[in-house]
C-alpha cells in the first residue's frame, strides 16, 4: 500500500516537471504565430515546422532527463508548483545553452 502512495506521488510529480518541459517548447512556438507588421509579412520565411523543430529536439530530450530532473530532487520536489518549475527552467536553459 505505501508503495503504491509512492510510486503514485512520483508520477504526479514527473507529470508536473513534464508539463513545465511542454510549456517551455510551446512558449518560443507560439511567440512565432503572433500577428507581425506587414513588412514583415512579405518576407517568406521558414515554415512552422521547420521553426519549431529544434524547440521539440531539445524538448523530447528534456522529456527523458524529466525523469532525472525527479530522481535527484524526489526529497524536495514535493510541490506542484516547484515540479512546474523545474521541467520549464530545465528546457529552457538547454535552449539556452543550444544557441550559445
Amino acid at each position: 500500500m505505501a508503495n503504491s502512495a509512492v510510486v503514485s506521488t512520483l508520477l504526479q510529480t514527473y507529470s508536473w516537471c513534464l508539463v513545465g518541459i511542454i510549456i517551455s517548447i510551446a512558449l518560443p512556438i507560439l511567440t512565432q504565430l503572433l500577428p507581425r507588421p506587414a513588412a514583415a509579412n512579405k518576407q517568406d520565411g521558414p515554415s512552422l515546422w521547420e521553426q519549431a523543430k529544434p524547440f521539440v529536439v531539445v524538448g523530447g530530450f528534456s522529456l527523458l532527463t524529466g525523469l532525472l530532473i525527479v530522481a535527484f530532487t524526489w526529497g524536495t520536489l514535493i510541490d506542484w508548483r516547484a515540479a512546474l518549475l523545474a521541467g520549464y527552467a530545465w528546457d529552457s536553459t538547454l535552449q539556452k545553452l543550444k544557441k550559445a
